[in-house]
């Protein structure tokens, strides 16, 4: 009875951290209304109109996303982090 106890104990915190979306250190930072470099990405390609993403840098709380537009053209973005 103790070891059933027990086991029970151990699935139940394992269950628990695992629902959490943290486990063994991973966070999907998107949910908690963080914008990760590939949302970045996506934002700065509807904002030049489809252009193809160059660079992706985190700066002041978002990213700086280098662009190169259907016309030609070299553009930086900020994408704010929220």
């Amino acid at each position: 009875m103790r070891q059933t106890s027990l086991v029970l104990a151990v699935v139940l915190i394992v269950a628990s951290v695992a629902a959490t979306g943290t486990a063994w250190g991973r966070s999907d930072k998107s949910s908690q209304g963080h914008m990760t470099p590939s949302q970045a990405e996506q934002a700065a390609r509807r904002q030049t109109g489809g252009g193809r993403v160059l660079s992706v840098k985190a700066a002041d709380g978002g990213y700086q996303v280098k662009v190169l537009t259907p016309s030609g053209e070299v553009k930086y973005v900020f994408v704010s982090g929220r």
